[in-house]
Order: C-alpha cells, then sequence, then structure tokens
C-alpha cells in the first residue's frame, strides 16, 4: 500500500471507531461492560477495520483523487 492508501485508510478507521463510540455512548453501552461485551464490540469495530481496508487496498486509484494525485 502507499502512503497514501495508509492516511485514507487510518483516517477511515480512527474516524469511524470515534463517531462509532460516541454514538453508542449515549444509549448506555457502556454503563454495565463486561469482558465478552468488550470483546464482542471489539470484534465488530476490527471487522469493519478490514473492510475499509478492503476497500482501500482494492481502489487506489479512488484514493489518489482524494488526494489531488491523478
Amino acid at each position: 500500500m502507499s502512503r497514501n492508501q495508509r492516511v485514507a485508510f487510518w483516517s477511515l478507521f480512527i474516524g469511524f471507531c470515534f463517531i462509532a463510540t460516541i454514538s453508542i455512548y449515549p444509549q448506555g453501552a457502556f454503563d454495565n461492560i463486561s469482558v465478552i461485551g468488550a470483546f464482542i464490540l471489539t470484534i465488530f469495530y476490527l471487522v469493519v477495520g478490514f473492510f475499509i481496508h478492503l476497500f482501500v487496498k482494492t481502489n487506489p486509484k479512488e484514493i489518489d483523487k482524494w488526494f489531488g494525485i491523478l
């Protein structure tokens, strides 16, 4: 992966984690979270990260357009 792809992946993944966490916090998702609940949440985040990685890796021209490189 090129530098632009790495930057795009980490930006998208961290953005997703931040927005997803903020959106489920008011619903009380972290009030009484158990180890199993934390594990399920982590697995969910990693699965989404895998699909973000696939998107970034299979669309290098699209990612380069985001950075203004043709």
